[in-house]
């Protein structure tokens, strides 16, 4: 069977949509038993991300322009004719959107539903442009994934049409550790750092903002020389944030940082804080699971649902709830502890090998319907 699949919008910074793909990819690579041929319609920044998979021959890259509009244009146009010319049994769009024209079956991912729910955290296009296109993908889709229960949840109330016909895969954390690198999940001790870290992209919807505010207001005391560090490519609407955020004692804003990095980060952090306004499923809170490293994080939505007792859960619109879950985590060892073993036993219960098998299925079963 031949599959298409759309990864044209995947952005510079390697971000959650991104992380997806390129996990799955990588399982079915390593897999004998994927006889499927698989054709990627990829953008520069696409390659990027992939390169690294060493994709034997039964992946093929198409190429697609890497500039916004010319992209948009290209996949409802161009794609569509590619789809047909390759005589693909099946396109999927792993991020969104379909080329509506293709009369061909298709599966979408939906990841969140930020765009309908919280359309000021966006650049204005976007307030416009996905709606409209994610409920039309919906609609033409054969099947739907959504990646969190609460995505899942999101999709039945905004777009009815997804009913009957929505599945979830949930994801799971990226090794992104060396395997040379000893974690103190391994001897379940805290961490002798002098940090607390927050990771994603710097843009309104993380929240950073009120997180600032927060950690402004703690007394010194309940602070213990303990500073913040933020680690993030810079997204949309953050200017003065991002400017604001290098003059603030005690708070420091490394920008985006390579896998290495960030592996070391979170190794010396005593906790990880990221109380988002939003998540559709929320990958930085299970790869610092993962790692052993108590977590704070939204008591809303996928945070909650990936979280699930597992971590300090905070009202993300209370600066005061933010304020009082950090100070908590920063005085009490002992809740860092019996968190980090909690963190890690619930991270285990996540896989990508479970994702990218039951995405195949969703996949094949869409094409043989």
């Amino acid at each position: 069977m031949k599959i298409s699949l759309d990864a044209t919008g995947l952005g510079g910074p390697k971000t959650g949509t991104a992380v997806y793909l390129a996990e799955i990819l990588n399982i079915w690579n390593q897999d004998p038993s994927v006889v499927h041929e698989f054709i990627i319609f990829a953008s520069k920044n696409t390659l990027e991300h992939l390169s690294g998979l060493s994709l034997d021959c039964r992946f093929r890259f198409v190429s697609a322009p890497s500039q916004r509009q010319l992209r948009v244009l290209w996949q409802q146009i161009v794609m569509p004719l590619h789809i047909a010319r390759f005589k693909v049994d099946l396109h999927w769009g792993a991020g969104f959107v379909l080329p509506l024209l293709s009369t061909k079956p298709m599966v979408v991912t939906v990841h969140d539903l930020t765009f309908q729910l919280f359309p000021a955290v966006h650049e204005r296009i976007k307030r416009f442009y996905f709606p409209l296109m994610i409920k039309a993908a919906v609609v033409k889709a054969r099947t739907v994934i959504s990646i969190s229960e609460s995505t899942h949840c999101d999709l039945h109330r905004l777009i009815p049409a997804s009913r009957g016909k929505s599945v979830v895969t949930l994801l799971a954390a990226r090794r992104i550790h060396p395997s040379n690198l000893i974690s103190r999940a391994s001897n379940g001790q805290g961490s002798s750092g002098d940090y607390v870290l927050f990771v994603g992209t710097v843009e309104p919807r993380k929240n950073l903002t009120r997180l600032i505010r927060a950690w402004k207001s703690m007394d010194a005391s309940a602070r213990s020389n303990v500073r913040l560090i933020i680690v993030g490519a810079t997204g949309w609407l953050v200017d003065a944030q991002v400017a604001n955020l290098k003059a603030i004692d005690a708070i420091e804003f490394r920008g985006h940082v390579d896998d290495a990095e960030l592996v070391g980060l979170l190794q010396g952090a005593i906790a990880f804080v990221y109380p988002s306004l939003y998540e559709g499923f929320g990958l930085p809170v299970v790869e610092a699971m993962s790692l052993g490293i108590p977590v704070l994080t939204s008591d809303i939505g996928a945070t909650r649902e990936v979280a699930q007792g597992a971590a300090v859960l905070v009202d993300p619109t209370s600066e005061d709830n933010i304020r009082e879950g950090l100070a908590r985590l920063i005085g009490d060892p002992s809740l860092r502890q019996s968190l980090a073993t909690l963190g890690r036993e619930r991270a285990a219960s996540f896989s990508w090998a479970r994702t990218a098998g039951q995405t195949l299925e969703v996949l094949e079963k869409a094409a043989n319907e």
